[in-house]
């Protein structure tokens, strides 16, 4: 089914009174196996897989290693594949090494448009691998976060992988989050999180935020003008006249509506 923007405000309008939990339940109900978890082992991310698996639903989780990434972020991906057992985990690489990158194309990420190109080439481009095997991707963005996540809203459209991008947490605060962690010791955390990152990408673009600074201070400290990595449509202000979409979107908005008609 060719859906629009401004087809999605019925669906939107319910799922903004839903908790993630609901909204991810209706996701696997409504798309089955075709629906996964987009994770770059940050802490909203974990605590969204945390939700998921202890309520028992069955979803692969995609987390793009860029080669560039921290130890640590790599084995909080191995301590979640471990520790839970009802989600599968998906590793995507780029085609080409760091090294092999930068003899080639040099250290791209020194100004903005080699940054904009190097995220295409090792987060981006290997997300495109997916096309065609999942009808929803289900992302972490939180309004509270600020910049142009203060639009995002819980079901959005990405034209480029052709589905449904879902956003459970979208209207939950940082407070939240430390609550929930608070009250499931279990969740992964990744430790750069207890070191000074609020963020965590790529560590030759990552460092640790001040408390008196923003939430993605850390990110492309070096590039004044650089927030996003551009894997979120949403991040890069992308619109869509339309894009086809799963017709198990119809019953998955139905029943988000009919859930939230019943508070």
């Amino acid at each position: 089914m060719l859906l629009r923007r401004p087809d999605l405000a019925p669906a939107n309008d319910a799922l903004a009174r839903l908790t993630p939990l609901e909204i991810l339940r209706l996701a696997t109900e409504s798309f089955g196996n075709r629906v996964a978890i987009l994770s770059s082992m940050q802490r909203a991310g974990t605590i969204l897989c945390h939700m998921a698996d202890r309520a028992g639903l069955e979803v692969d989780v995609v987390f793009v290693d860029t080669g560039v990434l921290h130890p640590e972020t790599l084995a909080t991906r191995d301590r979640l594949a471990a520790t839970h057992p009802h989600l599968r985990v998906r590793t995507l690489s780029p085609a080409r090494t760091f090294l092999e990158q930068t003899r080639e194309l040099g250290l791209l990420y020194l100004d903005k448009e080699g940054q904009e190109r190097c995220c295409d080439l090792r987060k981006s481009d290997p997300l495109r691998a997916v096309r065609g095997d999942y009808d929803v991707l289900v992302g972490a963005l939180r309004r509270d976060e600020g910049g142009r996540r203060s639009l995002v809203r819980s079901v959005e459209l990405d034209e480029g992988l052709g589905l449904l991008r879902l956003h459970p947490l979208a209207y939950t605060s940082r407070a939240d989050l430390d609550e929930y962690a608070r009250t499931h010791d279990d969740v992964v955390m990744n430790p750069l999180h207890h070191l000074g990152f609020t963020t965590i990408g790529c560590f030759p673009c990552t460092t640790p935020v001040r408390p008196d600074e923003d939430e993605r201070a850390g990110r492309w400290r070096h590039l004044a003008d650089v927030a996003y990595c551009g894997i979120n449509p949403t991040d890069v202000g992308s619109e869509s006249d339309g894009v086809e979409v799963s017709d198990r979107f119809g019953a998955f908005a139905r029943a988000a509506q009919a859930l939230a008609a019943s508070r």
